[in-house]
């Protein structure tokens, strides 16, 4: 058998390639370096430019939310004015309907109140007191009478027995009596200037 050598010259193994050439080594190094520090520079701004896009997001949507609570606040307030106005109202109704029927429970106040032998003449208002005017048999009969008058509630205590003078009244002996009285707190007594007792007196003689 004939064998036939072809590898001439013996064993040879090729050089390795070289890429870069060792002079330009540190060049590639120095590129390489600025491009990672281009790319995390860009990320850097990348996340930096989203985050103040989603802070200005926020804001606005705060800004947004801030105007709704301030008509929120507006509309709250004007309901406010308007129950205040309405309950003004309503207790303006309210002491007006118990101004109105004030005079009638006076007067039958006094109706019931007034004892024999005691008849009222007139009775008036200065401000809040109420004066009543009238004659009695007796000085005992003036007493009961304001007495009679505490004890219903509707006058502060004391009702006060501003005078009593003794007169003759087609020749018998009266006491002309005058007796001052406020109504208690929260009673309204708007009677007007003066007020013909005939309601809860008693026939003169």
């Amino acid at each position: 058998m004939i064998r036939v050598n072809l590898l001439a010259g013996g064993s040879h193994v090729a050089p390795p390639r070289v890429w870069v050439p060792a002079e330009q080594k540190s060049s590639v190094i120095g590129l390489g370096m600025l491009l990672v520090t281009g790319l995390a520079v860009g990320g850097w701004w990348y996340y930096l430019n989203s985050q103040r896009t989603a802070t200005e997001d926020h804001i606005t949507q705060a800004e947004t939310r801030i105007e709704q609570l301030k008509d929120a606040v507006k509309l709250l307030e004007t309901s406010r004015t308007q129950k205040a106005e309405l309950e003004s109202r309503l207790a303006l109704i309210d002491r007006l309907r118990a101004a109105k029927h004030a005079p009638v429970r006076m007067l039958n106040l006094l109706n019931a109140a007034v004892p024999e032998g005691v008849w009222l003449m007139e009775i008036k208002q200065a401000g809040a007191a109420v004066t009543l005017e009238g004659r009695a048999m007796s000085q005992t009969s003036v007493s009961d009478f304001a007495k009679s008058l505490q004890d219903s509630g509707f006058f502060k205590m004391p009702v006060e027995v501003v005078m009593t003078l003794m007169e003759t009244l087609e020749d018998n002996n009266v006491f002309r009596f005058l007796l001052k009285a406020e109504p208690a707190a929260g009673i309204p007594t708007a009677i007007g200037a003066a007020t013909p007792a005939a309601a809860g007196g008693r026939p003169g003689i």
